[in-house]
């Protein structure tokens, strides 16, 4: 069971109507016309017409700035005439700055549909992208391998700046097998440095016996293939029939909701460096194993959660959190789909109206009772 958190619209992607597109422009034109008539010739305000066709870039299309522009040059004549500045003293100023009124116009043509191309093209990558990611992220398989898995993801998208949190969960010769990783950066870079650690993950986890094994055959993948400045925090993982196994590489520490509602964070007797790091590094970590049976909730998580922050500019406190959603003495039954929903609305709750400042992903997995 996959939850996916609706993302952002993509910059662009949702064209204003014509009435917001042409409602600033509009608007200048009525003020300017209503006080420039109330306060008589004592005071001249139909020069501020201009503003009209040129703030009109920031929202029009060029159509639409050049039917303001033909509507405020009759305009402006009228008002000039009302205010008593069409006389032959004022001819030779009134012409020139009608002269610039027409050049700021076309000026304001050029920079509208320079910014409708610069909009399609970012929608045309963002679209590219979030379609990538879409891929990288696929729901896992309810029931995968007698486990029961759930999924919930906050993408925090910004035009083409995606994330790069990535998870798969495969049932291989060797048990349910899952990564979970965060890649350093965002935009189509970090989609394409998950792509490559899901496509090693996958190739390797049905061939390699060992955990650690897996783990080294997808650093090297991402070493040699990734781009240079990109590395991936991730957590190997193995399910077995009473523990559950683990391969750190800089990742968020798992956490593990016992039967009687004892919330343990797991930490890594040897942690390891990055994967793409491996380099500097030339010894795997071994993998640990952690006592895992029929009612224990596995929690995997990248480090969105951690990091989200409050308005008072507080981080979400994961661990209290989970002991107070998830464990204590009257323990959530080892039911991933409602961790998962309590965890993702409370992290909603502590951020309140602002956005995340990262993705944020959280994978729940248990045995299904009666197996």
């Amino acid at each position: 069971m996959s939850s996916r958190e609706p993302q952002q619209p993509v910059a662009g992607t949702a064209t204003p109507s014509l009435f917001r597109q042409i409602a600033l422009p509009v608007g200048i034109l009525v003020v300017v016309t209503v006080v420039d008539l109330s306060t008589g010739s004592s005071m001249v305000f139909y020069p501020f017409l201009l503003l009209a066709p040129t703030l009109a870039a920031a929202t029009a299309p060029p159509l639409a700035i050049l039917v303001i522009g033909g509507v405020s040059l009759p305009l402006r004549y009228w008002l000039a005439s009302v205010d008593g500045y069409l006389g032959p003293e004022y001819h030779e100023l009134f012409n020139i700055s009608t002269w610039m009124y027409v050049m700021a116009t076309a000026l304001a043509m050029y920079l509208s549909a320079a910014r409708i191309r610069h909009e399609r093209a970012l929608v045309a990558v963002s679209e590219v992208a979030l379609a990538a990611q879409r891929a990288i992220l696929m729901p896992p398989t309810d029931g995968l391998g007698g486990l029961r898995l759930a999924v919930r993801y906050f993408a925090v998208a910004e035009g083409a700046e995606l994330g790069g949190d990535l998870y798969i969960a495969l049932d291989t010769p060797f048990g349910v097998r899952l990564i979970i990783g965060d890649v350093l950066g965002k935009g189509l870079g970090a989609v394409r440095t998950a792509a490559i650690t899901i496509g090693a993950f996958r190739e390797a986890a049905y061939d390699e016996p060992e955990l650690s094994a897996v783990a080294r055959r997808v650093d090297a993948s991402v070493t040699r293939n990734a781009p240079a400045d990109r590395f991936v925090t991730a957590l190997l993982v193995e399910v077995r029939a009473e523990q559950v196994a683990f391969v750190h590489r800089g990742h968020e520490q798992p956490v593990a909701i016992r039967a009687d509602g004892t919330v343990h964070v797991l930490e890594p007797p040897d942690p390891g460096l990055p994967l793409g790091l491996g380099e500097l590094d030339p010894g795997t970590p071994p993998e640990w194993n952690v006592p895992f049976g029929v009612g224990d909730l596995l929690l995997l998580m990248t480090d969105g959660f951690a990091d989200a922050r409050d308005a008072g500019g507080r981080h979400y406190p994961l661990v209290e959190r989970i002991e107070a959603l998830l464990g204590g003495e009257r323990p959530i039954a080892a039911d991933p789909v409602a961790a998962v929903e309590r965890l993702g609305d409370d992290l909603r709750r502590h951020v309140g109206t602002l956005r995340l400042t990262d993705d944020a992903l959280v994978l729940a997995l248990c045995h299904p009772p009666g197996r």
